[in-house]
């Protein structure tokens, strides 16, 4: 259910390591658990990391792993809309499931094993830890929370109106929480901050009762996920200059032009999602600022990856394939220039002949 990883990234790469980006880019992972995403990576020196997690276990670890990148930071801090302190349903069996909500019943029937834990954690508004000074204005922010991810929003409107790009966890559920429908609710918070969808990714869960009589009938093989409706989705909500700066009037807020190193920064976030286009875009719309910085044609040069969507993996399929057609086309080729091939060429005409008036 991840978000492509454009893990080629040619323009974000000689950004890096020509000195293009002059200031730090900065990412707030709002449930870290599993540590951020590896697409950050690439930023070198430039990447600033502040993650947050709920479970005490989670952050020490993180720490311990990486004690030795200062730019690396890990809060032991649930973020949410109060500041103070919150009972947590921790998951002794699956982690990844706890959430501040206790969960009813099981309502797909896959009879999800628990052994919650509750738990006393610390809750804080992002705009606090803004006003302290715990993080730094952010370019980018993760809210992966189980639920929470509302909460999270509108604890964070100041620091939201820096943020470039959004991935966020959310679904097409409807809850008193959520009367509107948690993806209409989290996409009109992040309109104001002029965030629109750009990507997304989903899985499928299927209902219980039908899993359980492919079951019974062992019929049930392979991916669950290909059955059912769309569940869970990671969606990519980013601000868009080109359509700011040429139809403000779309949004509540007015324009206000973004500086060179936020368009370098939107640019990178375009293309690490593999949005290369859009990113192409962009470069061609501001060429005249980004030109005081660098040369675009070189960049509109690095962008222009046609597989910029494509995995790795699905990549070396390809290749693999192009070179068994080629392979064969090679000795295809060969054959008929044989002897044999000539000397059997007019029974190929008779067996045509026959086989066209047959049909």
């Amino acid at each position: 259910m991840d978000l492509h990883f454009n893990a080629r990234a040619r323009f974000t790469r000689w950004i890096v390591k020509s000195g293009h980006l002059r200031e730090p880019f900065v990412v707030v992972d709002v449930g870290v658990q599993g540590g951020e995403s590896p697409r950050w990576h690439l930023l070198g020196d430039h990447l600033v990391i502040h993650g947050f997690d709920a479970i005490k276990e989670v952050i020490d670890d993180l720490r311990q792993e990486n004690r030795r990148n200062p730019n690396l930071h890990y809060h032991w801090v649930a973020a949410g809309i109060e500041d103070g302190e919150r009972e947590f349903y921790f998951n002794a069996a699956d982690p990844r499931s706890s959430s501040f909500f206790q969960q009813g019943e099981d309502r797909f029937g896959f009879l999800e094993q628990r052994a919650d834990q509750v738990r006393r954690v610390p809750v804080r508004r992002l705009d606090t830890l803004l006003k302290e000074g715990v993080v730094v204005r952010p370019d980018f922010l993760k809210n992966d929370v189980e639920g929470l991810e509302k909460d999270v929003f509108l604890g964070a409107k100041e620091l939201l109106s820096n943020v470039l790009g959004v991935e966020c966890e959310t679904s097409f559920s409807v809850s008193p929480t959520y009367p509107e429908g948690h993806l209409a609710t989290l996409q009109r918070i992040l309109l104001e901050r002029k965030l629109l969808a750009f990507d997304l990714n989903f899985n499928r869960i299927p209902r219980g009762s039908y899993w359980q009589a492919l079951q019974r009938k062992g019929l049930l093989a392979g991916d669950i996920e290909i059955i059912g409706k769309p569940a869970t989705f990671n969606v990519l909500f980013c601000r868009n200059p080109i359509d700011e700066a040429d139809r403000g009037e779309c949004y509540a807020e007015p324009y206000r032009p973004l500086s060179i190193d936020q368009l370098i920064k939107t640019m990178i976030i375009y293309e690490l999602y593999g949005l290369n286009d859009i990113a192409f875009d962009t470069a061609q719309r501001f060429r005249n600022e980004l030109g005081s910085r660098f040369d675009v044609d070189e960049a509109i040069d690095l962008l222009l990856d046609p597989a910029c969507l494509l995995s790795d993996r699905t990549l070396f399929e390809l290749r693999e394939l192009r070179a068994t057609s080629t392979a064969l086309a090679a000795q295809l080729e060969t054959m008929r220039h044989t002897k044999s091939w000539r000397l059997t060429e007019p029974l190929r005409n008779v067996r045509r002949l026959f086989g066209s008036r047959s049909s």
